[in-house]
């Protein structure tokens, strides 16, 4: 089975994150249903990082040692390195990434190598789009293969209706399934060759 975790990275009260990561799977698990072969056993997951619920990095050796003594940090390394592909939704906080999805990112290194990463942003003007800016640069150093296309919602409060509920526009509808099509492919295509570059190390 191939599995794509989706990351909630805000952690505070009343965020909107989660409302953005649970349209991202339904679309995604409609796409994975239409995929044909290239969908066959993929499987999408939610994972909220205020129920993770991760310290500020605590851990006594750096990632790149792969030692972690924390029971918390051995939960996080087995979710993350169990996937085979993510989607980080994010909020932009001051022109970058939220320190809740930063944090969880630095507690690993090795479990994030060789995946196909995509990102669906929310914010005011700018949609979010200058904390994707800070994730593609943090998903080089990790080895994350980041893909082109991403989720972008400018002003996500002129988007939720009398209920408060989000209502995607037919735009970021569209984009988010070619996003997540593309997600699809490369994480199915990239598996074995991801199980090659890993036993080199």
């Amino acid at each position: 089975m191939t599995t794509i975790k989706i990351i909630t990275g805000s952690t505070r009260p009343q965020r909107f994150g989660p409302q953005v990561a649970n349209w991202i799977k339904t679309v995604a698990d409609e796409e994975a249903g239409a995929a044909g072969a290239e969908g066959d056993g993929v499987q999408f997951e939610l994972v909220d990082l205020a129920e993770v619920n991760l310290p500020l990095l605590d851990e006594a050796t750096p990632p790149m040692m792969n030692q972690p003594q924390n029971e918390h940090t051995k939960k996080w390394a087995a979710l993350v390195g169990e996937a085979d592909g993510f989607v980080f939704v994010t909020p932009e906080y001051n022109h970058s990434v939220g320190a809740a999805l930063k944090n969880a990112i630095d507690y690993l290194i090795y479990q994030w190598a060789y995946k196909p990463v995509a990102f669906a942003s929310y914010g005011s003007l700018a949609g979010g789009s200058r904390a994707v800016e800070h994730l593609r640069g943090i998903a080089g150093e990790l080895k994350l293969y980041d893909l082109r296309e991403q989720v972008m919602i400018p002003n996500y409060w002129n988007q939720l209706d009398d209920s408060g509920r989000f209502v995607p526009a037919p735009e970021q509808e569209e984009t988010a399934r070619t996003m997540l099509r593309d997600l699809i492919f490369w994480t199915a295509v990239m598996k074995a060759p991801r199980e090659k570059l890993a036993a080199r190390r």
